[in-house]
């Protein structure tokens, strides 16, 4: 299984949004295991960031995101130097307290051509990935897995973002619940291959899905 180093971000912490966003209507429809208390993912509609950037800001969203970018900065895909990030939010911490920093990590079995990963949507057109270089390549020493989630390419989480009917749930829920860790992503890459293989039969209009780790990253002394 290959591996990319995406991008960082700095999510908002529990109390900012949890209360507000996951009532036990969105936990019904949209969790297996809907007794979770902090579902986290790479989906910034469930784990929102910090950051937003107003050119992105939907009317439709309830954003979470206190902290302006500039649209510009690493060409829209903010955040790939860690630093950079780190000291933009030492700035702005004030309006966003507590905020938790991770990086996104991409695992597919398929090769890299060059900077991009080639690959075939439902609808038969071929696309690729940029893999744009990060600072540093790999999450730094100290950071912790906090799990495996299961996304399109435009990050939506067939975990936790693509409402589950109730025969869904109940036909999944007893597979799968239990595989689900604490902050309801999966532990292993094995599991995380066959909830992709769930999730592209489940939701084709999202299709292909896509295995991503996410990783808390340490805060430095």
């Amino acid at each position: 299984m290959n591996r990319w180093l995406l991008r960082f971000d700095v999510r908002a912490a529990k109390e900012q949004y949890v209360g507000r966003q996951w009532d036990a209507k969105a936990r019904a429809g949209y969790l297996l295991r809907p007794d979770i208390e902090w579902p986290l993912s790479v989906d910034r509609r469930v784990w929102p960031s910090v950051f937003y950037a107003e050119i992105d800001k939907r009317p439709d969203w309830e954003s979470y995101a206190t902290i302006e970018v500039d649209p510009a900065i690493d060409g829209g895909a903010y955040w790939l130097e860690l630093e950079r990030m780190r000291a933009y939010y030492d700035v702005h911490r004030a309006v966003a307290p507590g905020g938790v920093f991770v990086g996104v990590e991409l695992l597919s079995e398929k090769e890299a051509d060059g900077d991009t990963i080639l690959y075939m949507e439902a609808d038969g057109i071929q696309c690729g990935r940029l893999l744009e270089q990060t600072v540093p390549e790999r999450p730094p020493e100290g950071s912790t897995l906090l799990g495996y989630d299961v996304a399109g390419a435009a990050g939506i989480s067939g975990l936790a973002n693509t409402e589950y009917s109730e025969e869904e749930v109940r036909d999944l829920a007893p597979v799968w619940s239990n595989r689900l860790n604490s902050f309801g992503l999966l532990d292993t890459v094995e599991d995380a291959v066959a909830f992709r293989q769930v999730c592209d039969e489940r939701v084709p209009e999202h299709a292909p899905f896509w295995i991503y780790a996410l990783w808390r990253l340490p805060v430095p002394e």
